[in-house]
């Protein structure tokens, strides 16, 4: 009950099973997460100690798979190559400031390496969502309002997701799982609570005026539902219900008069963009260092291309960009293979989280790194390998 076989054809030996990591691996990266994002507010950060950190849990998880590690690996291996190409690129080509700038990436390769052992253990998606809840919470006292352009946009300043952006992004990931988990509750009692949630993280979501995690919840939801009308109509109508009596309520008003007056606003990417492709283009194979990504279009000063697929390009070429894009294929055509098939439980929301962050690394630079999205794409990669559905009823109820 707490194992699976993460199982692909081409790699390894399937037979032997690949137990779950210990427990505390997972709380102690909890714990790290909490210190990264708020322990500056808190005042209580020590330089290098939590990337220390981060790189001995991410060696004790790889070294508690010992000789499985390729095969535990395999899955994500596009993504591990992406983090290491563009890490080579910096020292080879772009010296100097090659460490500092790459720091980021051997972060999120740590993080993508605890990710995958860590999704070894059952209902995973679960407790880091309630995790992230909590952790989110923390950074609630520090919120602060910022005005301009006759709106008002709320941010935790001295955390790491003090840009009213990020900390939308992050309570709207919230948000979806326990719109959806509320879909799956088997108690009224349960769904309550779960919806409860979701309607605190959509509340602070609104009071970041972020149009982007907007667009992205409304496409998590077409696609969530998709899968939701075919397993239970009247949870879904239920959710129409509430959503009818919170708007009535006029909770929300004041955030959707702010949002109105903000998609007034020209958002820039439409001259961003095709001046950030053109840059790319004429230096394709090694772009121009994660230092040098910012691109002027129309304005006095520079921008970074805000698309994560333009700045991996710009910052390490085309081979760090073709792995990037390959981890996001495998995401993408798994995420397709959970909603051809019958997923239970976790797998059914999954899609939905899957649409929410694309939406966003496609806005963003680096929001790729954060950790809900490193947790989304590994979810969908490991529970959408056809072996691995097979496995998904036996791990629902563990």
């Amino acid at each position: 009950m707490g194992t699976w076989l993460p199982v692909d054809d081409r790699v390894g030996d399937a037979s032997e099973p690949v137990p779950s990591p210990p427990a505390i691996f997972e709380y102690t990266w909890y714990g790290i997460l909490g210190y990264a994002m708020l322990g500056q507010a808190w005042g209580i950060v020590i330089p290098s100690v939590g990337g220390a950190l981060l790189a001995l849990l991410a060696a004790a998880c790889v070294a508690s798979v010992g000789a499985r590690a390729p095969r535990v690996y395999a899955p994500v291996a596009p993504a591990i190559c992406m983090g290491i190409s563009i890490i080579a690129v910096q020292f080879l080509f772009y010296g100097g400031r090659a460490l500092e700038s790459s720091m980021v990436f051997i972060g999120w390769l740590f993080t993508v390496c605890i990710v995958q052992v860590l999704s070894l253990r059952p209902r995973f998606l679960n407790r880091f969502a309630m995790a992230a809840f909590i952790i989110g919470l923390g950074a609630i006292p520090y919120m602060q309002a910022r005005s301009g352009g006759g709106f008002i946009r709320f941010g935790a300043s001295g955390t790491s997701i003090s840009n009213p952006n990020t900390l939308a992004m992050w309570f709207g990931f919230c948000a979806i799982f326990f719109l959806f988990w509320g879909l799956q509750s088997r108690t009224l009692t349960r769904r309550m609570f779960t919806w409860a949630l979701a309607l605190i993280s959509l509340y602070i979501v609104a009071l970041t005026v972020s149009r982007g995690t907007l667009l992205g919840i409304v496409l998590a939801c077409l696609v969530g539902f998709r899968s939701t009308l075919k397993h239970g109509f009247l949870p879904a109508v239920s959710v129409v219900v509430l959503m009818a009596l919170v708007y009535e309520s006029g909770v929300f008003q004041q955030a959707i008069d702010f949002y109105t007056i903000r998609g007034t606003e020209e958002t820039g990417r439409g001259k961003l963009w095709p001046a950030a492709l053109q840059r790319l283009l004429d230096s394709p194979w090694t772009g121009y260092g994660l230092d040098a990504v910012r691109v002027r279009a129309a304005w006095n000063f520079a921008h970074t291309p805000h698309n994560a697929l333009l700045y991996i390009g710009l910052g390490g070429g085309l081979i760090p960009l073709l792995c990037f894009l390959g981890y996001l294929a495998r995401v993408g055509i798994n995420t397709m293979h959970i909603m051809k098939g019958y997923p239970v439980g976790e797998a059914t929301i999954i899609p939905a989280l899957v649409a929410f962050a694309f939406i966003q690394i496609m806005l963003a630079d680096n929001f790729f790194m954060f950790a809900w999205v490193v947790v989304v794409f590994t979810s969908a990669i490991m529970q959408g390998h056809p072996h691995w559905l097979r496995t998904i009823p036996q791990m629902n109820e563990a």
